[in-house]
């Protein structure tokens, strides 16, 4: 029995790696409908999976980048590719804490989990254009994916 739930718990994570890879590709190739379409038919436990991935892929990214600027006009070109429910917590969020001088870490807790997938996401999504450009973003992603594969976690669900 213990077997099986590993074997649940590593197919839950390798969903949830996917999952944010995909929604980070599709904020980087500006495809509104693909970044709507990325937790469609996902229930709470895999959103929760893709939340917690994209929570260590932001400090990875964080921790490599150091602190990486994060200017207003990319952020609401990206902002503005997610859903918009998610995007006006998200940017009044991010607005209140560079104005308090504060993270946005601690209000991201105060947000639904989608609305936490997705505002982690556009910051990666920020911090990506501005430290490599879309093309080297793009890269990024891809080798992302690559390793994911080489590791033994190969994409769960067909590529859309």
């Amino acid at each position: 029995m213990a077997a099986m739930g590993a074997a649940g718990d590593e197919a839950a994570v390798a969903e949830g790696m996917w999952r944010a890879t995909d929604l980070t590709r599709a904020y980087l190739d500006q495809d509104r409908v693909r970044v709507g379409a990325c937790l469609d038919g996902l229930d709470s436990v895999q959103v929760e999976h893709l939340l917690v991935w994209q929570v260590l892929e932001h400090d990875m990214l964080f921790d490599d980048l150091g602190e990486p600027s994060m200017s207003v006009r990319v952020l609401d070109e990206v902002s503005a590719l997610a859903p918009v429910d998610c995007e006006f917590v998200m940017t009044t969020a991010v607005r209140e804490a560079v104005a308090a001088g504060t993270g946005l870490s601690s209000r991201l807790q105060e947000f639904a989990v989608a609305a936490q997938v997705h505002a982690l996401t556009v910051c990666m999504v920020v911090m990506l254009l501005e430290a490599h450009g879309r093309h080297g973003a793009l890269e990024f992603v891809a080798a992302s994916a690559e390793d994911f594969v080489r590791r033994g976690f190969p994409r769960p669900y067909p590529a859309t």
